[in-house]
């Protein structure tokens, strides 16, 4: 049974859209960012080196993972974890805390600042599971996405779920509107539905920078493509090394040709004027490893990284003074904190809305606002540095020891934590000292 007279066009209109070859290929792309993350890029490299070489299977396959270390490296707004406070009644501070901590949120929503620079569009849901409140972050290769006279304007998501097994009779879909749910099975025939418990989509959209004219949001393609340059390269320099890095003996004069056995202990007798020598091979390794340097350099600038990023030199500069400092990166930042601030309270909206359904009982109250404060990453610096630093904005009264203590300890999660560990440091203090007496 279908919930409204526009149903079962709905559905037609989705399932077909699922299947359109664009689609089909937009996924394939979005399946293809996410193997090369995961360090899944041994098949890609073998389909690629079957096109470029007669015998791909002679040669050594190796690849440097710089997707993962790029994408991470920009996905900096969760690098240290915000710090989320909740205004409303008494009830609701505590109860945020315990949802926060269900749908472990700081780390998903890690995951998916991580997932958005490497697929540009994703989703975050709320769903409730096994009794308790998840958080699933949905990437591009399995989503369709309907959406009105706006990017924004969201109005139908398919959703769709491949069984482990591959077998494509099994892959079922669920389409969400703000009116109904659907199940779908492979045919695109509905198993089963109803209306949609929460009168809204359960979903937030996360787009790497606000959507324009599409609700998926392109670029990233030159990561990739670099990334394929640099494992063909590395290809190439095993391959080099292999047949061009060693000496080959040679005698000219004798006759018939073939093999020696040689080695050290053997006398050789040549004939007269016979020659015995070593051929020097004349194989570009310097030149292959400075192109593969130069390549990962190239695509660390391109993204808005320093092409120190890249570097193997253990001398270099830490990881996190490379990035801290950078402007362009830091600009990057302050409009991704934007984006994400805006995403984290409309995800607190609908983290509420999924919560109240299911617990009816114990709800977040309608007066509820989020604030999230996002910090600044800092870089490495040596405890005699951050103590003096403390003490000089102690003196002028910009921070309190409670920060100071707060971000020495970060598992002190609330000021009242951290005022109470103050408080037993200085009760402690003026015990010891009472002992000495």
């Amino acid at each position: 049974m279908l919930f409204e007279p526009q149903g079962p066009a709905l559905v037609a209109e989705m399932f077909r859209g699922a299947l359109y070859a664009l689609n089909r290929d937009r996924k394939r792309d979005a399946a293809k960012r996410l193997d090369f993350y995961h360090d899944g890029q041994l098949e890609h490299l073998q389909e690629v080196l079957a096109l470029k070489f007669a015998e791909p299977a002679k040669l050594t396959h190796c690849f440097v993972n710089i997707v993962k270390k790029v994408v991470d490296l920009k996905a900096r707004v969760y690098a240290d974890e915000p710090k989320r406070s909740v205004d409303g009644i008494e009830s609701d501070k505590a109860l945020y805390a315990e949802i926060a901590e269900q749908a472990a949120l700081s780390i998903k929503m890690k995951t998916a600042s991580r997932y958005v620079k490497l697929c540009k569009t994703c989703l975050a849901r709320p769903v409730w599971r096994n009794g308790r409140l998840d958080l699933d972050i949905l990437t591009p290769d399995i989503l369709d996405v309907t959406t009105g006279e706006s990017p924004e304007d969201i109005q139908a998501v398919l959703v769709t779920h491949y069984p482990d097994n591959g077998k494509s009779e099994e892959v079922t879909y669920a389409l969400w509107t703000p009116e109904t749910w659907q199940r779908l099975d492979y045919r695109g025939n509905q198993t089963d539905g109803g209306p949609n418990p929460y009168g809204v989509l359960p979903f937030v959209p996360l787009w790497d920078r606000a959507p324009t004219d599409s609700f998926w949001i392109a670029g990233g393609e030159d990561l990739i493509v670099m990334q394929e340059a640099v494992n063909k390269a590395l290809v190439d320099l095993l391959h080099t090394l292999e047949f061009q890095g060693f000496g080959l003996g040679w005698v000219r004069g004798a006759e018939g040709g073939g093999i020696l056995d040689t080695g050290p202990g053997k006398i050789i007798e040549l004939p007269k004027e016979g020659e015995l020598g070593i051929a020097a091979p004349q194989a570009p390794i310097d030149e292959v490893v400075g192109a593969i340097d130069r390549l990962m350099k190239w695509c660390a600038v391109s993204n808005g990284l320093p092409g120190s990023s890249m570097s193997v030199d253990p001398t270099d500069e830490s990881g996190v003074s490379k990035i801290v400092g950078n402007v362009e990166l830091e600009e990057s930042r302050r409009d991704d904190i934007a984006l994400w601030r805006m995403y984290e309270r409309r995800l607190f909206a609908v983290l509420r809305t999924v919560w109240n359904h299911h617990n009816p009982g114990r709800k977040l109250s309608d007066a509820a606002t989020l604030a999230v404060d996002f910090a600044d990453p800092k870089p490495d610096t040596s405890e005699k540095d951050q103590a003096a630093t403390w003490e000089l904005l102690l003196s002028m009264g910009l921070i309190s020891p409670v920060d100071a203590v707060m971000e020495r300890n970060p598992d002190l999660a609330t000021r009242e934590d951290a005022l109470a560990y103050l408080i037993q440091v200085r009760d402690e203090t003026a015990a010891l000292k009472e002992q000495q007496i």
